[in-house]
Formats: C-alpha cells, sequence, structure tokens
C-alpha cells in the first residue's frame, strides 16, 4: 500500500516542534522551497510519496489572483 504525506505540512510540524525545543526556524532568504524539497527527499528516503493535501492545494490555488478574470 503506497502512504502519501504532504510535504508542506511535514515542514509546519517540524517548525512547531523546533519552537518547542526554543528554536526559532525560518526560511533561508533566496532559497524558496528549499524546507519542502528537503522534506520531500527526507518523506521518500522513508519510503512515503510526497503529495500536496487536495483541499489544501485547492485552498492555495482559490487565493491566487486570476490575471484573466481581474483584467476583464
Amino acid at each position: 500500500m503506497t502512504q502519501y504525506y504532504d510535504p508542506q505540512r511535514l515542514v509546519r510540524e517540524v517548525q512547531a516542534l523546533l519552537r518547542t525545543y526554543g528554536l526559532d526556524p525560518e526560511s533561508v532568504a533566496g532559497e524558496p522551497g528549499l524546507a519542502e524539497a528537503g522534506a520531500g527527499m527526507l518523506l521518500r528516503g522513508l519510503g512515503i510519496t510526497p503529495a500536496l493535501d487536495g483541499v489544501d492545494a485547492l485552498a492555495r490555488a482559490m487565493d491566487k489572483p486570476w490575471t484573466e478574470a481581474d483584467a476583464r
């Protein structure tokens, strides 16, 4: 059975865990997506397929401006 997990969720959970240890995790400037790429690699290394949650992906897509429709 294939297992799936959202790499962005993993990043959020690891950031929360690090904060409980008094650390202040933040994204590396100039490296967008670096943490998510690393999370995806970790998941694959553990035999889990990285996959976005469908509802979260749709919500993010709906939050972005739709330039073709906005220009009318």
